[in-house]
């Protein structure tokens, strides 16, 4: 066979590579397999294999997963959809097992990405023409990690770590104006006074020594009136502000990291329990605009707390949490009672 011969059969293979590429992204949420790429293509599958293996040193099955699961994060990082629904879609049979490759690919499970905003991974579409373009990119500077990205400028300027979610109403913290306090709460109304106590004096004893937090985790049910008997009382704090908090409460231990962007420890505090959380190591992204994102201002007693928004938790909470229906039921009484 002459040289001719062959570099026309190693051109034809690469167009064909990028066909076979560009049919698994308008089928990449059907059931995309080898033997239903190697029917279309009237190719054996040992044949599709190696050539796709060749030509893009990894298998189809590996292709199509980073695919997905890259899709999957970016949509659960600029949507509200339920991670039940975001399993199924991406053609995984269960939360759990979406869950565990989620978390095998990013790094951490999906409930992170809304709560902690981590930097998710991106493999883009490959395109291949005599170079490859596409895979994978690091996010926190926009470098590129093994092979180039082809995207467009929007993309770009809009990088998907510090998106909002479209339904939360205060998407910023103390920098934003003409807040409107939504919630008030009286103490003397409410079940839970020791609880509240407690709440109310860890609130007012770090607004004295000007460090900025958040309520977080269930207490976040709690802080807006939804009682129950806490069993810790939830605080975020920023990142960089890790050993002031630690002064703070007298805490000489390490704190334990869970995840990428995420550490916390625990004290007790008046008897109760209290979580010390902390999120934001990412270049610029340790602000106060980060630490009150999705979050609100709640009244109590005249002290206003910020408080990560129910609408947050209904949106990142799976159907059989405990407090989901809780939460839903004051969601609906609240559009209720609100007037036009």
């Amino acid at each position: 066979m002459s040289k001719k011969a062959n570099k026309d059969i190693n051109t034809n293979s690469i167009d064909m590579v990028q066909k076979i590429i560009d049919y698994i992204e308008d089928n990449i949420l059907e059931m995309v397999t080898p033997n239903k790429i190697a029917e279309q293509f009237f190719l054996n599958v040992s044949t599709l294999n190696n050539l796709f293996k060749i030509v893009c040193s990894m298998t189809i099955m590996e292709y199509v997963r980073s695919r997905r699961l890259s899709l999957a994060g970016k949509e659960l990082m600029t949507s509200n959809i339920h991670v039940i629904d975001l399993a199924f879609k991406y053609g995984y049979e269960t939360p759990e097992a979406f869950t565990k490759a989620f978390t095998r690919f990013h790094g951490f499970p999906p409930s992170f990405v809304r709560r902690t905003y981590p930097e998710i991974k991106m493999f883009n579409p490959l395109q291949i023409k005599l170079e490859i373009h596409g895979g994978w990119e690091e996010t926190s500077n926009n470098k590129i990690l093994l092979l180039q990205t082809k995207q467009n400028s929007f993309e770009q300027e809009n990088n998907l770590i510090y998106s909002y979610d479209e339904t939360t109403k205060y998407k910023g913290g103390t920098s934003m104006e003409n807040f409107r306090y939504e919630y008030h709460i009286n103490l003397k109304d409410m079940k839970q006074k020791e609880d509240w106590e407690t709440l109310l004096s860890i609130a007012r004893k770090l607004d004295h020594e000007k460090i900025k937090f958040k309520v977080d985790g269930k207490t976040m049910i709690f802080a807006h009136g939804l009682e129950f008997k806490l069993e810790k009382i939830c605080l975020t704090f920023k990142w960089n502000e890790e050993q002031i908090v630690k002064k703070f409460f007298h805490y000489d231990g390490n704190a334990k990291n869970c995840f990428n962007g995420f550490k916390y420890f625990d004290v007790i505090f008046e008897g109760m329990k209290v979580r010390c959380m902390f999120y934001g190591n990412c270049p610029g992204d340790d602000t106060d605009e980060t630490l009150f994102r999705n979050a609100e201002p709640v009244d109590v007693d005249g002290q206003i707390i910020y408080v990560q928004t129910l609408e947050f938790y209904y949106e990142n909470t799976e159907p059989n949490n405990e407090y989901y229906k809780m939460v839903e039921q004051w969601l609906k009484h609240k559009q209720v009672s609100v007037p036009n």
